[in-house]
């Protein structure tokens, strides 16, 4: 009896994993024919979308070419050509003058940035460590040279008092 159970359970389990595996190859079947059906559509949308941005620009082109035919016919032409002319070269201009406010402005960003930042730049602190140490190092010889004088004059006195008690003497 107890090998019939067995063998019934080792079957369901069995089953159960084949069921499992079964829908996860579904799964990753119908993710593959997805992927499949996609990319066909993205590439014939790229290819749709060169060809008309290809028309695009051989329309534009046969408009520009009539607006000077046009413009070349006009009575006014020269003057049309002029204005156009002068209208760039003031576009050129103020186009100039704001890129260096812009370029003005944002060094004047830079330099707040990197101020404000500077304490936090890692370079920046090493050589500030480095000028602070060469600064406590001068200052401890200024302060060894003041004690030693210090101590010489000290040493005066007393050796002028114990000089004084041996001649008293």
């Amino acid at each position: 009896m107890a090998k019939a159970r067995k063998t019934k359970e080792t079957v369901e389990v069995a089953v159960d994993t084949d069921i499992a595996r079964k829908i996860w190859l579904a799964g990753v079947g119908a993710y593959g024919r997805m992927y499949t059906e996609t990319q066909g559509a993205v590439e014939k949308l790229a290819t749709g979308a060169n060809e008309a941005f290809d028309q695009l620009v051989a329309k534009g082109e046969e408009v520009e070419d009539k607006v000077r035919e046009t413009i070349a016919k006009s009575p006014r032409g020269d003057r049309v050509v002029s204005l156009v002319g002068n209208a760039t070269d003031q576009v050129k201009a103020f186009r100039a003058e704001q890129r260096a406010a812009l370029e003005a402005r944002i060094g004047k960003v830079r330099k707040t940035v990197s101020e404000t930042l500077a304490p936090l730049n890692i370079g920046a602190l090493g050589h500030a460590m480095e000028k602070l140490t060469a600064q406590v190092e001068q200052l401890t010889q200024e302060v060894a040279a003041l004690k030693a004088e210090k101590a010489a004059v000290a040493e005066k006195p007393a050796k002028a008092k114990t000089v004084e008690s041996d001649e008293a003497a």
